[in-house]
């Protein structure tokens, strides 16, 4: 996962996001992205859609 962001760097992605480019579930997806952002890798934002609740999405750390 951590592959896919380096090849994406300016791109941000929420758990759904990266869970399908990888082959993995969003759940899967989510705690690996959780591990990345507490171990300084990555970064993460709330994204505000028109309707439903806020997405988190991850980027790479500079």
């Amino acid at each position: 996962m951590h592959d896919a962001f380096v090849e994406h760097a300016t791109t941000a992605f929420t758990a759904q996001q990266m869970g399908d480019l990888v082959g993995v579930s969003r759940s899967t997806a989510r705690r690996y992205l959780e591990y990345l952002l507490e171990s300084g890798k990555l970064t993460a934002d709330q994204s505000y859609g028109s309707i439903g609740r806020p997405e988190r999405c991850y980027k790479i750390a500079k």
